[in-house]
């Protein structure tokens, strides 16, 4: 299962929260540069610009 989201603070934490995988979809909330932001304590499984890029990212092992 893979929690699918836009925002890092609330998606992604939630999906690390349930023990999902997750994937942060850069096209909302949050860009690249708060991503990467050494000051972030949440770090996405995977992460895109499009959310179309899921059925790439899932089949890749």
């Amino acid at each position: 299962m893979c929690m699918v989201g836009d925002r890092l603070d609330t998606d992604v934490l939630f999906g690390q929260n349930a023990g999902c995988k997750t994937l942060l979809v850069l096209s909302g909330c949050t860009s690249e540069s708060n991503l990467l932001d050494e000051n972030s304590k949440i770090e996405p499984d995977y992460y895109t610009s499009m959310v179309s890029d899921i059925t790439k990212l899932m089949d890749s092992p």
